[in-house]
């Protein structure tokens, strides 16, 4: 998950800003910027990585999700659909972006992962006939240049786009359309319950995906063990659940600056504990994508306020 899912899943209850969500905001980030990282250590097939990932946070999720229905209300089906077609959507994107963290580095993988939102502008015109702001226009002409230069083009030689970086653009599509999904399907269903649905169907399909591609279901290491289940409860999990928490209190224009900080934290954890040092063009072509997202996020905050 990326900066927008939240954005898109819960508007601030109270104006007050209590610093226990500040800090729950903060170490939230901290715990999905491990996400790339844990799924380095796994070493496992993206997609079996992935399925993981879900199948944890779903068991995860399963007893904090029935209590809260002790008083069971039936889901219908013209409510669980979304978190059904979101859990899809979802399981394509964690299948190509982990597929792409074993090809590319960390850093990049995270930082095209989450222009997502600029698909997302894009797609809310077409499907929603939203009008975008000219501010949008100017933030997706920045995070195209920034991807540009962190993914390597000259303007000699054109794109030097490696398989993995190709992997997470596309990836990010994926993401983007299911951002669409949750920003419909959050009106008809509360928080714990969309995350939950969303869970258990991209584990179901991630699983179905891995055995019809033939990949290993068992048989890694334990070290792959427990980074598959430091991913699963404490990005996908803990991360998600803290943040959507904080949502709660603060307004969406105060966490997306700090989300935003993510890809650069991922790369800062990579360069210490992955020994991929950061490049300068990815210096800079980061700092102009976030530039361009987060102008680009401004058109979805304006939207929930």
């Amino acid at each position: 998950m990326s900066t927008s899912e939240a954005i898109c899943a819960v508007q601030p209850r109270v104006a007050a800003r209590p610093m226990h969500a500040y800090l729950a905001l903060l170490v939230g980030m901290l715990a999905i910027s491990f996400t790339a990282i844990f799924t380095k250590w796994a070493a496992v097939p993206g997609p079996v990585a992935a399925a993981y990932r879900m199948a944890i946070s779903a068991l995860a999720l399963t007893i904090p999700f029935f209590y809260q229905r002790r008083g069971w209300t039936r889901l219908e089906p013209c409510q669980a659909r979304w978190g059904v077609l979101g859990g899809f959507w979802f399981a394509l994107n964690l299948g190509l972006l982990n597929s792409a963290l074993l090809l590319t580095s960390a850093a990049n993988a995270t930082l095209l992962d989450n222009s997502a939102p600029i698909w997302v502008g894009l797609g809310a015109m077409v499907l929603f006939r939203e009008r975008l702001q000219p501010r949008y226009w100017i933030g997706l002409g920045l995070a195209l240049v920034g991807a540009a230069v962190v993914t390597g083009f000259s303007f000699t030689l054109g794109f030097h786009l490696n398989q993995g970086d190709a992997l997470a653009l596309v990836g990010a599509t994926f993401y983007a359309g299911y951002l669409l999904i949750t920003q419909r399907g959050r009106r008809d269903l509360d928080t714990l319950t969309y995350l939950w649905l969303v869970a258990v169907t991209a584990a179901l399909v991630l699983l179905a995906g891995s055995l019809a591609l033939g990949l290993p279901l068992l048989g890694y290491s334990g070290r792959s063990y427990l980074a598959l289940l430091a991913v699963g409860l404490i990005s996908q999990t803990a991360g998600w659940l803290l943040i959507n928490y904080a949502l709660g209190y603060l307004p969406a224009s105060t966490a997306v600056v700090i989300l935003l900080g993510q890809p650069a934290v991922t790369g800062l954890l990579a360069a210490g504990l992955l020994g991929e040092p950061l490049a300068p063009r990815q210096v800079l072509g980061g700092a102009l994508e976030l530039s361009g997202i987060y102008l680009c996020l401004r058109r979805a905050v304006r939207g929930t306020k």
